[in-house]
């Protein structure tokens, strides 16, 4: 029994460890943080870029989100969740 308890610890406190502690990063239908920032004080369809974690610089334009809870950068290559390709 106490091999036991010590493995469910062990586990525990490795479990811990490997929550990633990074703030959320969009989901649930929300633009990164990045994205809405590079929006703020611009119109509507201005070219605007952000900086992805990896890196890379995606252009796009400012634009609401379709339920028009945001205004955000879109990339140009955006495409609505739930659309699928024909």
């Amino acid at each position: 029994m106490k091999k036991i308890i010590t493995t469910l610890a062990i586990l525990a406190i490795t479990a811990s460890f490997a929550q990633d502690n990074r703030p959320p990063r969009g989901g649930n239908g929300q633009p990164p943080a990045e994205a809405i920032t590079a929006c703020e004080g611009e119109d509507e369809n201005t070219t605007c870029s952000v900086e992805t974690p990896r890196g890379d610089t995606l252009t796009g334009t400012c634009q609401n989100t379709p339920d028009k809870k945001y205004f955000a950068c879109m990339p140009k290559d955006h495409k609505e969740r739930g659309s699928r390709p024909e």
